[in-house]
């Protein structure tokens, strides 16, 4: 599990300026969506990050993508590169399984033929989100055997998804491992729920909150605007102050509240409804003092901003 961390933490440091949450679009942050169908990429292919340039004046720090246990050096090559994708959350999870591996070619790389799956998580409600990720998806993971023993990891090429979904398992996978490709059986997909969560209960023990609930995002009730009986059109209106480039872009699109780590800075945002006022209030909040930083309140029956 420490090794786990490490990959985590890395990714930290390698993602410091986009690990402000999952948010709503074109931003630092991504989208809350419920979970990506499996198979659901934005590339087949990532190459893996150059190692940042050493210091001599500092201390050497061990590189994650470089380990002498090939899971392990698989597992964080999946964590970094895959993090590109979502930039979301503040942890990440992972879970692979090794089904195959040929031999070394001449160059000393090995195919590996793994079933993985990536999360993202964030606080939502007080519960611990799985606000990003993909479903369990077949990938082709090259890693370097190096002469002293140790796996550097090298890319990662996932199967297609949409129409091209088989035929790509065909072209890249041994015909042995079709069928368990293409037919995710429950036993593989619970493995690598367990691994990928295991990632989010290891980091709640690390900043003291282990009784957060863990789940998915349809795990919990999200209650709605609408649900409150505010109409569409205000509904909708309020969607579009949230696409703006205020801070209310960050507040869930539920009732509720969501909470966003801003350079080792927690805060608290808030979406809330008064029914009795008939307004709504959107506010950025300190999470260690509870101040509030920002706010901005509209009409629940007309959508107007309040002065």
């Amino acid at each position: 599990m420490k090794n786990r961390l490490l990959a985590v933490f890395m990714i930290t440091v390698l993602s410091a300026a986009m690990m402000t949450g999952c948010g709503k679009k074109d931003a630092p942050v991504e989208e809350v969506p419920e979970v990506v169908t499996e198979a659901s990429t934005e590339e087949a292919s990532v190459e893996a990050p150059a190692p940042a340039p050493s210091d001599a004046a500092t201390e050497e720090v061990s590189d994650p993508l470089i380990t002498a246990d090939l899971d392990e050096t698989i597992g964080n090559g999946i964590l970094i590169t895959i993090n590109n994708f979502y930039k979301a959350g503040e942890t990440q999870g992972e879970g692979h399984i090794l089904m195959d591996k040929e031999e070394p070619d001449e160059n000393g790389e090995i195919k590996c033929y793994v079933l993985e799956t990536f999360g993202a998580y964030e606080f939502q409600d007080g519960n611990f989100v799985r606000c990003a990720g993909s479903g369990v998806i077949p990938a082709v993971v090259t890693v370097k055997a190096n002469d002293d023993g140790t796996y550097e990891f090298i890319s990662i090429e996932e199967a297609e998804d949409g129409s091209n979904f088989v035929d790509s398992i065909k072209e890249n996978f041994p015909e042995k491992l079709w069928s368990r490709c293409i037919t995710i059986e429950d036993d593989d997909r619970n493995e690598l729920n367990k691994q990928d969560r295991a990632y989010a209960e290891e980091y709640l023990s690390t900043i003291g909150r282990e009784d957060a609930e863990i789940g998915d995002y349809g795990d919990f009730e999200h209650t709605l605007l609408t649900d409150e009986g505010v109409s569409v059109e205000v509904s909708n209106k309020m969607v579009d102050v949230q696409s703006g480039d205020g801070f209310e872009f960050f507040c869930p699109m539920w009732i509720g509240d969501r909470e966003v780590l801003d350079e080792n800075v927690r805060y608290t945002y808030k979406t809330e409804y008064d029914k009795k006022k008939n307004e709504i209030t959107f506010s950025k909040v300190l999470y260690e003092t509870g101040e509030v930083l920002e706010s901005s309140t509209y009409d629940a029956k007309t959508g107007d901003k309040v002065e």
